[in-house]
């Protein structure tokens, strides 16, 4: 009797035992489809994204490589392989090499780029924009040229007497106009934060205060333009020097206004054509944003003097 009783406990325990197992079993092939089901392409060996093709989600690729020319609208993994983003190649989401390495040589990384390896895994943040190109840079220093020349011409036609004011202040209080710029520049962030809070006082001002925000950068963004085109006009006076006696008030301006315009863009102009070389394009850019910052700085606190100064009088003359 004990052995009988003995033999169902053992043959109970083995059969527990395998029911277990085969149930461990199918989690795992249920677990495994369900990983697999993630990626809308999965395959062995080295594949490709081809250029104006789009995946129908992620891309799993075992064994191999995967370059991508055209756009991969998830992630982007390979076991065993590496990824190749090439120019003109996007992968929306993360790029994950295990084994490998993703090398992104022109194209777009939306997520981020991870290499996972035998010693350890290296993270790196993807490109949401493209690397800069020669090309690229030019057409941005040019479309910024264009658009202060625009500026520029509108300033000294409807605002004229108020960029004389400025440039004005910016020839007799050059220093003081560039340390009003500074300050007023490291006040900016706590301005804003001051503006919220009193429009958030009331419950009609709760309702505007994404309209208060965006005027404020609105009137921001504006002096710093009229600051930049009166510092511009001024460089343009010490290149052109003195006019012609036939020339106009009017036409002496323009000129001094566009030469000044010009002098400032052709340092980006410059810098963007030496993109192709690392270095000296880093170094000439640097340069460029540097006497770029003085300008706009100065040119900030001028207007802002200019402002106060413009407001005494009026009281002044009230009085």
């Amino acid at each position: 009797m004990k052995r009988f009783v003995l033999g169902l406990l053992v043959g109970a325990t083995v059969v527990s035992a395998v029911h277990a197992g085969a149930q461990q079993a199918r989690t795992t092939v249920r677990d495994s489809r369900s990983l697999l089901t993630r990626y809308a392409m999965v395959s062995r060996g080295s594949q490709t994204i081809p250029a104006g093709s789009i995946s129908r989600g992620s891309v799993l690729v075992l064994h191999g490589n995967l370059d991508v020319y055209g756009d991969v609208a998830g992630a982007a993994t390979t076991v065993g392989g590496d990824i190749i983003v090439h120019p003109g190649g996007r992968v929306r989401g993360a790029a994950v090499a295990m084994f490998g390495s993703v090398r992104n040589e022109g194209g777009t990384v939306l997520g981020v780029m991870k290499d996972v390896g035998r010693h350890g895994a290296r993270t790196r943040i993807g490109y949401g924009m493209r690397p800069r190109t020669t090309f690229g840079s030019l057409r941005n220093a040019i479309g910024w040229l264009i658009a202060l020349l625009l500026l520029g011409v509108w300033a000294l036609f409807y605002a004229g007497d108020q960029l004389k004011r400025v440039v004005t202040t910016i020839s007799n209080d050059t220093g003081k106009s560039a340390f009003t710029g500074i300050l007023a520049g490291l006040s900016t962030i706590p301005a804003l934060i001051a503006l919220v809070i009193l429009m958030a006082i009331t419950l009609i001002g709760i309702v505007f205060i994404p309209l208060g925000v965006a005027g404020f950068f609105v009137v921001v963004f504006g002096i710093g333009i009229l600051g930049f085109l009166a510092v511009a006009q001024m460089t343009g006076i010490a290149i052109a020097g003195d006019s012609p006696a036939t020339e106009t008030v009017a036409g002496n301006e323009l000129r001094y206004l566009i030469t000044g315009i010009l002098a400032f863009s052709a340092l980006w102009i410059v810098a963007a054509a030496f993109t192709w070389l690392p270095v000296v394009g880093t170094l000439l850019r640097v340069l460029a944003a540097s006497v770029t910052f003085v300008a706009v700085v100065t040119g900030f606190g001028a207007v802002i003097i200019s402002f106060w100064r413009q407001r005494q009088e009026r009281r002044i003359a009230a009085a």
